[in-house]
Order: structure tokens, then C-alpha cells, then sequence
């Protein structure tokens, strides 16, 4: 759990990196507009008060999601992807609350592979385990092609 400090207004990108900090019946509130988020706009969890007591939201934002739907997305894509960083996340959460699915990140190597060459870039993930990632999905690639898709990723990043 975190400390009374750490519950006051974040920002989206932050809350998601650490959504198993706050208890699952709690509520994200984000900006009402899905379809403009972004990992900078500010966001808050508003902890659930006792019954009957009404508890507002922080000024422009709404009630999104319970955090235990956050924990549960966020566990699914760090599963897949490990070390995403704060836009994939703010991304999959948004895909999630607008489309009600969870996208298939390892349906396609070189998709996967992107994810994966962006967590990396953003120092959540190392290029040995990105690879290691890729070929765990993609286990009949040789290594050589494993390697092949992965710089290819790296360069569509440049």
C-alpha cells in the first residue's frame, strides 16, 4: 500500500507503473476524453469511503475504472511486455476502456517486437531479456531471425 503522500493527484503515466499500490476497490480517475489520453495528464485514485458517504472526484476528472480492472490489465500486458513504458500502458488501459478488449500484443512478432524494442528504449528492459521475450512467444524463430525482427524494431524507432 502507499503512503498518504503517494495518494495525492499523479499523473496517468505514474499511477500505472504502480497500480498494485492501491487497494482493488479503489477508483482511477483520469480525464473523461479516452481517446486523448496521454502517460502526463493527471490522474488520481480515489480511495472508496465509508458506505453512504458521497465522495467527489478532484476537479476535471471521473471515476474510469475500478483498480483491480487496472491491476489486472496492467499485470496482462507487463506479462507481455516487460518494463512497458508509461504510453504503452496508458495506451492498452484506454484500448481497454473504449474497445472493452485486451489487444493481442504477441499475435504478431514484429508488433510484439516494437513493445518490446520501446520498453527497452525506455530502460525497462534490457535487450537480452527483450529477446528472450520475443522468442518466448515466437519459439520456432531460429535466433538469428529472433535477433533480425528485433533490430528491425529498433530501427523503425530511430
Amino acid at each position: 500500500m502507499l503512503p498518504p503522500e503517494e495518494r495525492r493527484l499523479q499523473t496517468l503515466g505514474r499511477l500505472l507503473t504502480q497500480p498494485a499500490g492501491f487497494p482493488p476497490t479503489a477508483w482511477l480517475c483520469a480525464p473523461p476524453d479516452v481517446s486523448r489520453w496521454q502517460p502526463d495528464m493527471p490522474a488520481a485514485v480515489l480511495l472508496v469511503a465509508a458506505a453512504g458517504q458521497p465522495v467527489p472526484t478532484p476537479p476535471g476528472l471521473v471515476r474510469t475504472l475500478f483498480m483491480d480492472e487496472v491491476q489486472l490489465v496492467m499485470e496482462r500486458l507487463v506479462a507481455q511486455v516487460p518494463g512497458a513504458p508509461a504510453a504503452l500502458r496508458v495506451s492498452i488501459l484506454a484500448r481497454y476502456k473504449t474497445h472493452y478488449e485486451f489487444p493481442a500484443l504477441t499475435s504478431h512478432p514484429d508488433t510484439l517486437a516494437d513493445h518490446l524494442a520501446e520498453a527497452v528504449r525506455a530502460g525497462g528492459l534490457t535487450p537480452a531479456a527483450a529477446l528472450a521475450q520475443l522468442q518466448r512467444y515466437f519459439a520456432h524463430f531460429t535466433p538469428d531471425a529472433a535477433e533480425r525482427i528485433l533490430a528491425q524494431a529498433f530501427l523503425r524507432l530511430k
